[in-house]
């Protein structure tokens, strides 16, 4: 199965996915629940509750190092910020960036999207990165791809102009992980711990998942490398327990071979030092942790969930890409249960008739008001897969138009409001079709 980087600006919200601690957020290189200053580089994408600040310029989703290609994407938020953005330097982006608060970058800023099928996507494009005093901008079309340029005013996607809720993305995810960490905290362990000449060996012998408690050194003794040793294609679970500070005094944790099979996972540690660079080969789950990386470079390579991220100015810390593949037993389930209806009191009365407003044309079988024929909505297929849709007049089957797709994707069709449609889904996968705007007399859906 392909592993997402990013999420789509149609549906950027947080969502759980079974057997993966970091439910969609997967797709995020570093998902940081605080703020980020000075990073120079990371592979995949990346995603920032707080601010972003920087002296010089960013790199985020060109993935030279990583095991996963990144490919170029229509519709993927590679850079989320829910704060403000200060960026000295250019920043480059294969993907959408997408911002809550203020936002500048250097000059020279360029972003790198997919084509989609859509006629007008670089209409919509446009629309999307309008900036006050730039009015005559367009994407410009590079072949492949579209190029979003930062040559005269610093641009983003304002997430009010999505609708997007990008404080309750980061709230959910928050409370996701938590979760996620306390079910972690109750698997048992299944593995043995050796150490020897400074470093310490986890051995497992379970082919789908090992589970290893480490307990950190406070008088920095570990200086050796952490060595796995599991079956091949097993899970390995890290779980590192120590004080409030950890301090990381050896330069290797694990191996490049095991780096999306293996999850470190910060039990107690609200502040991570690096006095080494070192090299942690597997994903980082710490939400409560704010890390502060090596003076001149160090890299995580993996997913990397934390409180805050402080890289010293001039340091080459990064961010690599090496998604954590999931599939682990045990986790549960971290979706709130629903609340059962409160039963009707005795003393309650009717709610009032709310009155249709005279503003809004007769159409009962539509949504929203509907002066024009709109069919709109998100195609979700369930991988990134080919997928088609036909509308028809349900009367004669004329075929009217058809709208065509690689994976999730929004599509719109402009119909006569007063007639009977039929809307034809042709994949080989499994999907879910979201209308969002329905405005015509009936609308049949077969697949």
């Amino acid at each position: 199965m392909a592993v997402l980087s990013g999420v789509p600006y149609q549906a950027l919200r947080w969502q759980e996915m079974e057997g993966q601690p970091f439910g969609n957020g997967v797709g995020y290189n570093g998902l940081i629940l605080g703020d980020v200053s000075n990073l120079i580089d990371t592979e995949g994408a990346i995603a920032v509750e707080g601010s972003v600040t920087s002296n010089r310029g960013m790199s985020v989703g060109f993935g030279r190092r990583g095991q996963q290609t990144i490919p170029y994407d229509p519709f993927a938020v590679r850079f989320l910020a829910g704060g403000n953005v200060s960026i000295a330097g250019a920043q480059t982006v294969v993907g959408n960036v997408v911002g809550n608060g203020s936002f500048q970058a250097g000059l020279g800023s360029t972003y790198l999207i997919g084509k989609s099928d859509a006629p007008d996507q670089r209409q919509e494009l446009a629309a999307l990165y309008a900036a006050n005093g730039s009015p005559y901008w367009m994407p410009q079309d590079d072949g492949s791809r579209w190029v979003i340029s930062g040559y005269d005013t610093p641009r983003y996607i304002p997430a009010p102009r999505l609708s997007a809720d990008v404080p309750a993305f980061f709230a959910d995810a928050r409370s996701s992980l938590l979760c996620r960490m306390q079910n972690i905290a109750a698997l048992p362990p299944a593995g043995t711990t050796r150490w020897a000449d400074g470093g310490v060996t986890l051995t497992g012998s379970d082919s789908l998942q090992n589970v290893f408690d480490l307990e950190w050194p406070e008088d920095g003794s570990l200086t050796g490398p952490i060595a796995i040793d599991t079956p091949e294609g097993s899970l390995s679970i890290v779980r590192i327990r120590s004080g409030k500070s950890l301090r990381i005094t050896n330069g290797l944790w694990g191996s490049e071979a095991r780096a999306a099979h293996t999850l470190y996972v910060l039990m107690d540690a609200q502040e991570v030092s690096m006095p080494v660079a070192a090299a942690i080969y597997g994903s980082l789950l710490a939400p409560g942790t704010v890390w502060n990386a090596h003076p001149t470079g160090g890299n995580i390579n993996g997913n990397t969930v934390l409180a805050g991220l402080r890289v010293p100015q001039g340091s080459g810390f990064e961010l690599h890409w090496f998604p954590f593949v999931g599939g682990m037993t045990g986790l549960g389930s971290c979706q709130p249960e629903a609340l059962p209806e409160a039963p009707p009191q005795a003393d309650q009365q009717p709610a009032p008739e709310v009155p249709q407003s005279p503003e809004c044309p007769a159409c009962p079988q539509c949504p929203v008001c509907c002066e024009n024929g709109i069919i709109s909505g998100i195609m979700l297929p369930s991988g990134h897969c080919q997928w088609r849709l036909k509308l028809q007049l349900l009367s004669s089957r004329q075929v009217l138009s058809v709208w065509q797709g690689c994976g999730l994707q929004p599509f719109t069709f402009e119909v006569e409001p007063e007639e009977d449609y039929l809307l034809l889904a042709e994949t080989c996968c499994h999907y879910e079709i979201r209308l969002n705007r329905l405005c015509v007399r009936s609308l049949t859906l077969r697949g």
